[in-house]
């Protein structure tokens, strides 16, 4: 059991397979073979949503196997990347290029700041 989890640094990502390489600096800079990035659903429902170079994650590691594999079951903020907001009833997703969509739950106001353009399209779309 020793070693299950561990915490690492994102040193590439497989966009593809939707895996990523870790450096393990605790393990004189040990590199994983590729790890699964964990999402949270894959089949009818799916997400995608990669880690990036540089990125500090958790790992679970497959016990008893020397060859490194795992999974990277999420990252985690640090004293280089604070969270996006800080109030628990907003929920928050901050892109790269400054995009933000936020959503705050007791006041009911969604916010969508784009850098880019918004492109929506559907068979019918209502505006209130």
């Amino acid at each position: 059991m020793k070693n299950l989890i561990r915490e690492g640094i994102v040193s590439s990502v497989n966009p593809e397979n939707a895996t990523a390489r870790v450096v393990f600096h605790d393990r004189d800079d040990l590199v994983s073979a590729e790890l699964a990035i964990l999402q949270p659903a894959s089949a009818k429902n799916q997400f995608y949503s990669l880690v990036d170079v540089g990125d500090s994650v958790v790992c679970l590691m497959t016990p008893n196997s020397d060859d490194g594999t795992g999974f990277i079951i999420g990252s985690r903020y640090d004293d280089k990347n604070s969270p996006p907001a800080q109030v628990q009833d907003i929920s928050c997703i901050k892109f790269g290029d400054g995009t933000k969509i936020s959503y705050n739950r007791q006041t009911h106001l969604l916010e969508i700041n784009c850098v880019g353009n918004i492109k929506i399209s559907g068979r019918k779309i209502e505006l209130n």
